[in-house]
């Protein structure tokens, strides 16, 4: 029997197919997890990329008169279909709004427009204006590969979890012991071993809770469409009222037209005096104008795990219609939202977001640890030279891959700026940057010809261009690292400070490395004389 319980038939099974899962989506999961940990400080961003957004939060907003000025700006503006608002914020003070355009033959395009409260200027904002926090957002479930990107993501998720669970079972006897006897001594494949280990218990429930919520987001639709065919028949507008009722809520196109409304800020007045406590996140105006009009409100307590709803009202005389706050949620309302707070962990502000992006970084060690343990552990006698060969260039090839981010990252923030203007063509210019410097990097981290010389060279321009973020910022938009400090600007100053800390670490990181490096070689020569003069 294993130290661990597990037969030995058991434990055989357990491990290979530990391995084998886990060095198929490793590559993958890096990605996942590494964009990942960026984006849950997409919010946080926003203002850093879009310095049109660097201005006070503008509460008190007609949003009738920003309506009517979309609609002299775009004619075509259809104010009767569906509009959404994102109401401004700390984060984002700029005023989302998303609607349709006319087009000929009754058909209609979807648009996305930014309202500036204070110069009350409107522009366009699909595709995104603004690409560094959404670029990353999309490459965290690979969005960016056609078609297959989403359901990969999902897949690899649901694998994750595999490779989690028969990690644990495989280490779970000696996983206090490795714990505690974990040491940067010893030989290479130890210390790969109990670093995976080690990390990897560390982290566990934060990467359990990741691959149970992200397989769930993904594959939801594999879900969904036995339910809706066996239990519903069909009916896609049933598993919507579960979900989400104000969506299931009819509203008729043809509904007469109408003055006698309430305006959208009456509405919205009396939903925030309702709910005191509460936060309007989220507007949805249906049938605007006509006698059914209907505003559906998502409400937000940021300080509780359950703390948001949706209330709809009709506009017409004030009654409403859908009423869902916490402690009066259905049980599948419950859990949707739930799985959501802790996915994006929207509950318990920036400190919590800080600990999921530690624990985010330490999978992506534990994920590289890994790599390095399966070569390693291939480095031995019973291998041919041709199959060491080959582990070699593959792990290479993976470590290219994932610590090719690095440097690829900050060289997307510098190019969000650097790049003038605020267009589709300029998205595309800053994504061109990105993945094309992503490959760039990549290639010439497969020329570094052993591991320890790719760290270093990744290290290095990682540093260097972590180190520019801030400095583009000021010469781009004079918003230095001390002038933001001075006016409060505090998610423009945390970014430049959280990249000048960054390429500052890492270059320390690798001045220690060569110093190191260096004093090996001394030593190492100074013996060789040694051994000649004794000779």
């Amino acid at each position: 029997m294993k130290l661990n319980g597990l037969g030995n038939r058991a434990y055989n099974i357990m491990f290979h197919t530990h391995t084998v899962s886990g060095i198929v989506i490793s590559v993958a999961l890096y990605i996942i997890f590494f964009a990942g940990a960026f984006t849950l400080f997409k919010d946080e961003f926003y203002q850093w990329e879009n310095p049109s957004a660097r201005i006070p939060v503008v509460k008190s907003i007609d949003y009738q008169s920003v309506i009517q000025q979309i609609k002299r700006l775009y004619p075509n503006f259809e104010e009767t279909k569906e509009i959404r608002f994102s109401p401004p914020n700390e984060e984002e003070p700029l005023l989302s709004v998303f609607g349709t355009l006319a087009k000929p033959k009754g058909k209609s395009e979807f648009v996305g427009l930014l309202y500036n409260p204070v110069s009350r200027k409107i522009q366009r904002n699909y595709p995104y204006i603004t690409t560094t926090g959404e670029t990353l957002y999309r490459l965290h479930f690979l969005d960016q590969l056609p078609y297959a990107g989403r359901w990969i993501a999902g897949f690899v998720a649901l694998f994750f979890l595999f490779a989690s669970v028969t990690g644990v079972l495989i280490h779970w006897r000696n996983i206090v012991t490795k714990f505690y006897g974990f040491s940067l001594k010893g030989a290479r494949k130890q210390f790969w071993t109990n670093a995976h280990t080690v990390f990897g218990l560390i982290g566990l429930p934060f990467q359990l809770m990741y691959a149970v919520t992200g397989a769930f987001y993904l594959l939801t639709l594999l879900i969904l469409i036995p339910a809706v065919m066996v239990l519903y028949g069909g009916d896609q507008q049933k598993i919507y009222a579960l979900i989400r009722p104000n969506e299931a809520i009819k509203l008729d196109e043809k509904a007469p037209v109408t003055t006698g409304n309430k305006s959208i800020n009456e509405v919205l007045t009396r939903i925030e005096a309702d709910y005191p406590g509460y936060e309007v996140s989220f507007l949805e105006i249906g049938n605007l104008n006509r006698v059914d009009a209907l505003v559906s409100a998502r409400i937000t307590d940021k300080k509780s795990f359950t703390g948001d709803g949706i209330v709809s009202v009709y506009m017409k005389d004030g009654k409403k219609a859908v009423e869902v706050i916490p402690g009066h949620k259905k049980y599948v309302e419950s859990v949707i939202d739930g799985i959501a707070r802790v996915h994006f962990a929207q509950f318990g502000g920036l400190l919590l977001k800080g600990i999921y992006f530690i624990l985010a970084l330490f999978t992506c060690f534990v994920i590289i640890s890994g790599v390095l343990l399966w070569k390693e552990a291939r480095n031995k006698k019973n291998y041919t030279d041709k199959q060491k060969r080959f582990h070699h260039r593959v792990t290479m090839i993976y470590l290219a891959i994932c610590l090719g981010l690095f440097p690829a990252v900050p060289l997307l923030f510098i190019a969000e700026l650097a790049i003038p203007g605020q267009s589709v063509a300029h998205s595309s210019q800053v994504n061109t940057v990105f993945f094309l410097s992503w490959l760039l990097l990549a290639v010439a981290g497969l020329f570094m010809k052993t591991e320890a010389r790719q760290t270093r060279f990744f290290l290095l321009s990682g540093g260097i261009l972590s180190v520019l973020v801030p400095v583009t910022n000021g010469i781009q938009t004079n918003d230095w690292i001390w002038n933001t400090l001075n006016e409060g600007q505090q998610y423009v100053l945390g970014t430049d400070l959280y990249w000048l800390f960054t390429g500052l670490g890492a270059l320390v990181i690798y001045g220690s490395i060569l110093r190191n490096r260096t004093t090996a070689q001394t030593e190492k020569s100074l013996q060789a004389e040694d051994q000649v003069s004794i000779g």
